[in-house]
């Protein structure tokens, strides 16, 4: 198990992560630092804990804003493919009907063909 050290609002702070974690842990701490630097320069130093749940309110807030984003975006895209799906679907299905009278078209001129050809005899 690896350990990092990481400074949030100034102090030194030891954590263990697997091995091979240690740059995101170093992001994901420097990142939570900016936030409460941020935090701290609005409210003042008004405490590690409040700041803390104050960092921690913003960044679940922030969280939801992205998901809800996501899942607008994700609800959009899914009606344009169904748009896109359906679209696609009616064409081949009008094409499917142009290919079946162009067949049977081409079928009954082979028909009236080979009655030329070869007229049926009523006559024993």
């Amino acid at each position: 198990m690896a350990k990092v050290n990481l400074n949030i609002n100034g102090k030194q702070y030891a954590l263990g992560c697997d091995d091979g974690e240690e740059e995101r842990l170093k992001d994901i701490g420097d990142q939570l630092n900016r936030k409460v630097t941020q935090l701290a320069d609005q409210f003042g130093q008004i405490g590690d804990l409040r700041l803390m749940v104050m960092v921690g309110i913003t960044l679940l807030d922030e969280m939801d804003d992205l998901r809800r984003e996501r899942d607008s975006s994700m609800s959009e895209a899914s009606r344009e493919l169904e748009q896109k799906s359906k679209a696609a679907i009616d064409t081949a299905l009008f094409k499917e009907g142009n290919a079946i009278d162009e067949l049977n078209a081409a079928a009954q001129a082979l028909e009236n063909m080979a009655l030329r050809f070869n007229p049926a005899s009523d006559s024993p």
